[in-house]
């Protein structure tokens, strides 16, 4: 009978042996699975990885100032590189100003020339243009309407006379707000500063954006 007993209590004892050393490799895998994903998370933090084949800098520059600072963001990025242009270009010098100021007023959509571009490739597109009457020229809102813009990263980048990004990223998520856009902070340069070299500018945004 004791001879049964000593049996069965080491039967009892092998059993809990191994059950409590799967339950310590189990629980120290879950503790080093939690210490490599915080660690990666730690990695990353801050800094949002890039593919260039799937970025677009695209742009509209009428004076050769938006022109300018996309070249240089485009530059840093890579990516692909188009430029947006009417089907009928805008007027030169004054008639400019009452020309863009019809527009406006009439929420006109002039037609763009083919971009030669294939959009649903891109995840991430940084888009440029100047300032006009204190927001985007209506040029602008022919590039949304014409192209499926659903779920992208949309960074926007402008040139002005002193009016900052004048309210634009926040026009632009109310506009694309039914197509689930992101609209990261835009850069905005004034058009006297764009004669200087903008790549410290372009750089600096770039690592405030985590792209850096």
């Amino acid at each position: 009978m004791k001879k049964k007993i000593l049996i069965i209590f080491a039967v009892i004892c092998v059993i809990a042996a191994g059950a409590g050393y799967y339950f310590y490799r189990t629980q120290r895998n879950v503790s080093v699975g939690l210490n490599k994903n915080i660690q990666d998370e730690n990695g990353k933090k801050g800094k949002t990885s890039l593919d260039s084949s799937k970025v677009l800098v695209v742009y509209f520059s009428n004076g050769g100032n938006t022109q300018k600072l996309a070249k240089e963001i485009y530059n840093q990025v890579g990516g692909d590189f188009r430029q947006i242009k009417p089907v009928k270009a805008y007027p030169k010098g004054n008639k400019l100003y009452d020309y863009t100021k019809n527009e406006q007023e009439k929420n006109g959509r002039p037609k763009l020339k083919d971009l030669n571009i294939d959009i649903s490739q891109y995840d991430t597109i940084f888009i440029g243009y100047p300032i006009w009457w204190y927001t985007y020229p209506q040029i602008i809102l022919s590039f949304f309407d014409q192209y499926d813009l659903s779920n992208k990263t949309i960074i926007p980048f402008v040139t002005h006379g002193g009016s900052g990004m004048s309210g634009t990223k926040e026009d632009m998520e109310e506009y694309l707000k039914d197509e689930n856009v992101t609209v990261k902070e835009g850069l905005a340069v004034s058009r006297t500063d764009i004669k200087k070299s903008q790549k410290e500018t372009v750089e600096d945004w770039l690592k405030e954006l985590g792209y850096k």
